[in-house]
């Protein structure tokens, strides 16, 4: 039997756009979540506006668009924005061109480049002006060394996210976030943060949707993360049971951090936001 969505506040508005998530609220690795495909496309002859807002740094906007599109959802690359292209203009806004020690996946380092900062090899680590963490699948022991004697060294902690986990095909996986705090345990300061809940990422997604607060709907499949995020600034939010929050989970939510919406995927939430005149 289908869970049914729960309606925790009765909103009395007409949401204009969406920041939606990726991981666990579009797809699960390689693998659509059911019925997204079908919700993206009811929210567009909406006329919703969508924001495709992810705290994976691995891949560049082009490359989660056509993620999507071999799943059969048609989107543009300026619907996206990710971490990775966060964390390299809040570099160039803050400090200009940089040098940047990049512990992450290639995303990043294609904006760094887009945005002229230096990409430096952990054998360079001492010509950091920043520490960059992200995911980093090939993360080993000499980066982590790189890492910990720039930042030691002067260099500014930056992370891309600090997602502990990232849902795969088979359960979830570690995420940037137990990366970060190898660094972070090394080096006994905190980063500063870009990825969701970060406000720098927030206002950036409001910007690029040009939206008042009010008007949109923060998506995802994280209470930590993706819920967080809109609080931080103040809009709705939503989560999805299709990702890393289970229906389990959600009696351990403390009444603060509560959404304002819960469904079991995209599609049960678009049915709901239909039924109750929200879009």
């Amino acid at each position: 039997m289908a869970m049914q969505v729960i309606l925790l506040r009765d909103g009395m508005k007409k949401y204009l756009g969406i920041l939606l998530d990726l991981d666990g609220s579009v797809y699960v690795g390689r693998n659509p979540i059911a019925g997204a495909r079908e919700a993206l496309e009811r929210f567009r002859n909406k006329g919703l506006k969508i924001l495709f807002l992810t705290n994976n740094s691995t891949m560049t906007s082009e490359e989660y668009s056509e993620k999507l599109r071999k799943m059969g959802i048609e989107t543009d690359p300026n619907q996206f924005l990710t971490s990775g292209e966060a964390a390299s203009q809040y570099i160039l806004e803050e400090w200009g061109p940089s040098r940047v020690l990049a512990i992450t996946g290639n995303g990043f380092k294609e904006y760094c480049k887009r945005m002229k900062h230096e990409v430096l090899t952990v054998e360079d680590w001492r010509l950091a002006d920043c520490v960059v963490i992200g995911l980093d699948k090939d993360f080993n022991y000499a980066k982590l060394k790189a890492a910990y004697r720039a930042i030691i060294n002067g260099a500014r902690f930056i992370a891309t996210n600090i997602d502990s986990t990232i849902p795969s095909e088979d359960g979830l996986d570690p995420g940037a976030g137990s990366i970060v705090a190898a660094v972070r345990e090394a080096v006994g300061k905190e980063p500063i943060v870009v990825g969701k809940p970060s406000r720098i990422i927030m206002d950036l997604a409001l910007k690029r949707l040009s939206l008042n607060v009010n008007e949109i709907l923060v998506v995802g499949d994280r209470v930590e993360t993706d819920v967080a995020a809109g609080k931080v600034i103040g809009a709705d939010t939503a989560l999805l049971l299709s990702g890393a929050t289970t229906k389990e989970d959600l009696e351990k939510i403390p009444q603060e951090n509560r959404p304002d919406y819960i469904s079991e995927n995209l599609l049960e939430l678009y049915k709901l936001l239909e039924r109750r005149n929200l879009i």
